[in-house]
């Protein structure tokens, strides 16, 4: 909205459009998901969120690898880390009315640190693979085999 008074020789003049488009986009159901999400599936057409489901709760039976958090341990380690790289943008995003685009960077900075886990062994906690396993897949890298579980990992905007 933009406004014009005139009152004898004082003129008041003002536009509130850019707050107005804020307004109304603060009003939406922002959010973002990071993770593995259904559509990602293996090339046998496993289920890529099945099996990394597996290694971010752990198995109690044996049956499957020791938990080995590589979603919400990093997200929730390096929280002021995501909140830094969200804030750059985030006056222009503002000022712009892109409210979604903050989540978006949320989302690119979510991504990065869980990335930053598989490259760090989950910052150092995760425990090493068998000895039975690093002969299977000739690599002793936790949670990377032929990388399908770590290039799942993604998000999305609304």
């Amino acid at each position: 909205m933009s406004f014009r008074i005139q009152d004898g020789q004082s003129i008041i003049e003002g536009d509130f459009s850019k707050l107005e488009k804020l307004i109304e986009n603060l009003k939406g159901d922002h959010s973002v998901d990071i993770g593995v999400f259904e559509s990602a599936v293996t090339g046998d057409g496993m289920s890529v969120a099945t099996y990394g489901a597996y290694n971010e709760f752990g198995s109690i039976s044996g049956d499957h690898p020791p938990k080995r958090s590589f979603i919400r341990m990093p997200l929730e380690q390096k929280q002021a880390k995501i909140a830094q790289y969200a804030e750059k943008n985030a006056q222009k995003n503002i000022e712009s009315g892109n409210v979604k685009a903050i989540f978006e960077d949320i989302g690119i900075a979510g991504e990065s640190v869980i990335q930053e886990a598989f490259d760090t062994r989950g910052f150092g906690t995760w425990k090493p693979d068998a000895d039975s396993t690093i002969e299977k897949k000739g690599s002793d890298a936790p949670l990377i085999d032929i990388g399908t579980l770590r290039h799942a990992i993604t998000h999305r905007t609304k």
